[in-house]
């Protein structure tokens, strides 16, 4: 957890183990970590990440969709990991020496999503948080929770649900 998350304590839901106390952010403000994606800047939740790594090498697992890249393991355990390029819709490009894995928690495990690189952790106050445009269409909004900006950059919030939703 960056030193910046501050305020009251709280138990992790997300944490397999059960024990580890995590900060949230202050009243009205949320914190967000920025990525960068085909020339865009996204976010998450900052509650959201487990931890960012290095890309690695990634098993592939057959008979899966083409979004969901393979399995790593990390510690011991079992990771899925997700193209989010591919699962956005977006134009693939090679991956760079600042491309990393961003580990979210998925319920009581962990999912990782490939990112092209991580931009800053930024604090936000949820009212400045906006609703997707009605003008995006239905299949590109599902996978959006908000738009906010911050210092004059338009930042996309993930639904961070939706986009680790394996459809069969």
């Amino acid at each position: 957890m960056p030193p910046s998350a501050k305020s009251r304590k709280e138990k992790d839901p997300g944490d397999p183990g059960g024990g580890e106390e995590r900060a949230s952010a202050g009243e009205g403000l949320t914190e967000l970590l920025g990525f960068m994606l085909a020339d865009e800047e996204y976010a998450l939740d900052i509650l959201e990440i487990k931890e960012i790594i290095r890309l690695q090498t990634i098993t592939a697992v057959p008979r899966t969709p083409d979004y969901l890249k393979g399995i790593i393991t990390l510690r011991g355990v079992i990771v899925p990991v997700f193209d989010l390029r591919r699962r956005l819709g977006l134009d693939e490009a090679g991956h760079g020496q600042h491309t990393r894995i961003v580990v979210v928690y998925r319920g009581d495990e962990f999912a990782g999503m490939i990112v092209d690189s991580i931009t800053q952790v930024m604090r936000v106050g949820v009212k400045e948080i906006e609703p997707p445009p009605p003008t995006i269409g239905a299949v590109e909004a599902e996978f959006i929770k908000g738009v906010t900006r911050h210092q004059e950059r338009l930042i996309i919030l993930l639904n961070l649900a939706r986009v680790l939703e394996v459809k069969s």
